[in-house]
């Protein structure tokens, strides 16, 4: 093979998109790329002389003299932060010269933007902030408070609560607050497919592996996150079989393809969410003990939406902005009985229970406050519900239905009979049977 030609090697290192530039043990000038003089504001014709002639105390000189490598500094150079990499050139074990790369910030900024903007195309990043989720209760506080500080760890966090009380917002909160948050960031619902399928999608496969394997193989899960968050939601509904694959994998931090012999290294941190009580499906031979010490390094409890009813007004307002920006509809105000009515229900289903009532009611709203005439249907809901959770009785809850719906109608008891869903005799004989005649 033929050595390189001067001119051609000055080509290749002018494609380069840092700046370059080396030089000698002697600190002469061996090679400078065109990105080079313009970051540094260098004059052309300047290889084979004194580095110091141009860059006077160049760091270039203890690179030489000590032999380490210097990697991630940060200087101004013509009112611009440079990121600079600095690494001797070592031949036989003597030091031979330096070369040192650079980048401006904005470069690297841009880039990052252009890498989130492709992790967001393929759904491979988190959206939402910690600051982002609403809810300023003491509950909530604590929580986001506590999440903040998971954020800063590298260890793996189990997320529990009901469903519909935004695990995978934390989770998502939890990834953009901690150091993997360039990183991409890639949730499952373990419950949402099949043993077969989850495994594939976790671990990925190669060509052939099964029938209708695609062809060229597949990345698994654990490949598209390394670098990044996996979260698993659900994975309390994960089989025995995966969960001990899972433990493997966690254990020694390489993953195999489904029909694949090669072991790839991932670097993935793992944070888990689950409706369920683990300690529970462990006893019932559901879930693997040695894989919940795992996984539960650190816990997250989300609180249910009835131990922080005093969120309800904030989440409500933000719930009715949303939906009105998507509907095209200007709803400003919110009559007080709404919250009222909101605050005596338990909301069994959450805040996705409570966003599904609330875009209903701006949907079908017709002026631009949200007032009596908007709630008749969730007065049903009152109703017809009962509230399992709450410490009253079923008939207590019934009797505050009634209420509300004879104070929704101002006392016409055939309209508060319509609004609860139940002719009027019915009507009758509860107002009777709890004395409200």
């Amino acid at each position: 093979m033929q050595p390189m030609k001067p001119n051609y090697t000055q080509a290749i290192i002018d494609a380069s998109h840092d700046g370059v530039i080396a030089v000698d043990k002697e600190a002469n000038i061996m090679f400078v790329n065109r990105n080079a003089r313009e970051i540094l504001g260098l004059p052309d014709n300047i290889v084979g002389k004194k580095i110091s002639m141009f860059i006077p105390n160049s760091d270039m000189l203890r690179i030489l003299s000590t032999g380490k490598t210097e990697l991630g500094d940060i200087a101004t150079i013509l009112n611009r932060q440079i990121l600079i990499n600095r690494l001797p050139i070592v031949m036989d074990g003597q030091i031979m010269g330096a070369v040192s790369t650079f980048k401006e910030i904005t470069d690297i900024q841009k880039l990052e933007m252009h890498i989130r903007k492709t992790f967001n195309e393929s759904g491979l990043e988190a959206r939402y902030r910690l600051q982002d989720i609403v809810g300023s209760s003491e509950a909530m506080s604590e929580a986001k408070k506590l999440a903040a500080a998971f954020a800063k760890t590298a260890a793996t966090i189990l997320i529990t609560g009901e469903s519909g009380t935004g695990k995978e917002l934390f989770a998502q909160g939890i990834h953009l607050a901690s150091s993997r948050a360039a990183g991409p960031f890639v949730a499952i619902n373990c419950a949402a497919l099949p043993g077969n399928l989850l495994e594939s999608e976790l671990f990925g496969y190669e060509e052939g592996a099964f029938t209708g394997a695609r062809r060229g193989g597949k990345s698994g899960l654990f490949e598209q996150a390394h670098g990044g968050t996996l979260f698993l939601d659900e994975i309390g509904e994960m089989s025995l079989p995966i969960q001990a694959m899972l433990l493997r994998v966690l254990q020694e931090k390489r993953v195999r393809r489904i029909g694949g012999e090669k072991m790839i290294p991932v670097d993935v941190r793992i944070v888990a969410a689950t409706n369920r009580n683990l300690e529970e499906s462990i006893e019932n031979k559901q879930f693997r003990s040695d894989l919940y010490y795992r996984i539960n390094v650190l816990t997250l409890e989300l609180p249910p939406l009835r131990d922080r009813l005093e969120d309800i007004p904030e989440l409500l307002k933000h719930i009715m902005k949303e939906t009105g920006e998507r509907s095209d509809k200007n709803i400003a105000e919110v009559d007080e009985v709404i919250y009222t009515w909101f605050g005596q229900y338990d909301w069994p289903g959450n805040i996705r229970e409570l966003r599904n009532v609330v875009e209903r009611m701006v949907l079908l709203c017709e002026g631009e406050r949200l007032g009596e005439e908007d709630i008749s249907f969730f007065l049903r809901k009152l109703m017809q519900k009962s509230n399992k959770h709450n410490k009253g009785s079923v008939e207590e809850n019934e009797k505050t239905a009634l209420l509300s719906a004879l104070q929704y109608t101002n006392g016409n008891k055939s309209e508060a009979a319509k609004a609860l869903g139940i002719d009027r005799t019915t009507l009758w004989r509860k107002l009777k049977k709890y004395e409200l005649e």
